[in-house]
C-alpha cells in the first residue's frame, strides 16, 4: 500500500519543517500532541499538521511514522510506539530518523519489529525545510523503500543497499565532522578568550586562516542547538568506539556542548537565538554559567 498518511514525532524545528513539506506535496500529516509544549503545538498548527491526540490513534491512522527527536528520547519513544502497535494491532512502518549509533538503531529496530512494525533505519543530513532546505533522509534495511516513497515530496530519500545500520552510520560519520568541528571551534575560541588571547588569535586567523575564521562565525548560534548535540556526540563516540577508533574526541565534544547548554545563553532555541550578537560576545556568554 502506498504511503498516504505520515506521522511526525515531534514537530520541532526539523520535524515541523519536514511535515510541512510533505503536506505541501499532497500527503496527510499527523502528530500526537498529548503532553507536548506550546511551542510544538504552535509549529504543528503553522505547518498544517492534524493532531491524532494519542500514539494509539497515530499508529492506527498512519502508513509511516517518522521519529525525529533528540537522541536521548529515541529509544523510549520507540518503546512507546511499539506498545501502541501491540495495543492496536496497527500495520505501520516506523523510521528512526534520529542521530543515533548503528548499535542504538539496531536495538530500536528490535523493539519495533518485535511489536509487529516495519522498521527503517534512517539518518538526516541537511537543514530544515522551514528555512528552504531539502534534507536528505538516507534509509537502509529491509523496509527502506517505504521511506523511499517520500523522495521528491519536499525531502530527498537516498535508499542505501545493505542492512540496518548503514544509514545511521553514515549520519554518525558525517556529523562527526560537521558538529565535531563546531565543538572544536567553540572550544578553541572559548580557551583563547579565557587566556586573553582572543584578539590575537582572530588577527592571526585573518592573516593565515581566513576561510576557517569565516566558518567560525556559525558558532554564534550554536547555543540554540547545543542541548541537542550533547547526546549526538555521545552516540558518535559510541559509533567510533565500536569501529575500533577512539571515542575521546567526541566525548570531549559532548562536554563542550554541555558547557554551552549550561551557559548564560544555553536557553536559546532556533526561533529565539540572537543572530545579531557578535562572535566575541557569543563566546563571552558561553563562558558564563546560567544564573
Amino acid at each position: 500500500m502506498a504511503v498516504e498518511t505520515v506521522g511526525v514525532m515531534s514537530p520541532g524545528d526539523m520535524g515541523s519543517g519536514v511535515g510541512g513539506a510533505l503536506k505541501k506535496n499532497g500527503l496527510r500529516v499527523l502528530t500526537a500532541l498529548d503532553g507536548r509544549s506550546y511551542a510544538s503545538r504552535k509549529r504543528a498548527a503553522e505547518e498544517g499538521f492534524e493532531d491524532a491526540g494519542s500514539l494509539d490513534e497515530l499508529v492506527k491512522q498512519c502508513d509511516l511514522v517518522l521519529s525525529i527527536l533528540v537522541p536521548s528520547e529515541a529509544h523510549s519513544f520507540a518503546q512507546n510506539i511499539a506498545e501502541a502497535i501491540v495495543r492496536t494491532d496497527a500495520d505501520v512502518a516506523f523510521a528512526d530518523c534520529n542521530a543515533v549509533s548503528p548499535e542504538t538503531g539496531a536495538l530500536i529496530g528490535e523493539v519495533i519489529t518485535a511489536a509487529g512494525g516495519k522498521f527503517i533505519d534512517a539518518g538526516i543530513i541537511g537543514g530544515t525545510p522551514r528555512r528552504g532546505a531539502t534534507p536528505r533522509f538516507y534509509a537502509s534495511g529491509e523496509h527502506a523503500s517505504k521511506l523511499g516513497e517520500l523522495d521528491g515530496k519536499g525531502i530527498s530519500v537516498p535508499v542505501m543497499d545493505g542492512p540496518i545500520g548503514r544509514a545511521s552510520g553514515l549520519k554518525m560519520v558525517y556529523a562527526s565532522l560537521t558538529k565535531g568541528t563546531a565543538a572544536l571551534y567553540a572550544s578553541t575560541l572559548m580557551t583563547a578568550k579565557s587566556l586573553d588571547l582572543y584578539g590575537d588569535l582572530i588577527a592571526e586567523l585573518e592573516l593565515s586562516q581566513k576561510s576557517t575564521l569565516g566558518e567560525m562565525e556559525r558558532i554564534k548560534t550554536v547555543s540554540a542547538q547545543a542541548f541537542r548535540w550533547i547526546g549526538e556526540m555521545e552516540e558518535i563516540a559510541a559509533t567510533f568506539s565500536a569501529a575500533g577508533s577512539t571515542p575521546n574526541i567526541h566525548t570531549g565534544a559532548a562536554e563542550i556542548f554541555q558547557k554551552i547548554a549550561d551557559s548564560s545563553i544555553g536557553h536559546e532555541r532556533v526561533d529565539s537565538v540572537d543572530k545579531s550578537r557578535s562572535l566575541e560576545d557569543s563566546i563571552t556568554a558561553m563562558l558564563h554559567p546560567a544564573e
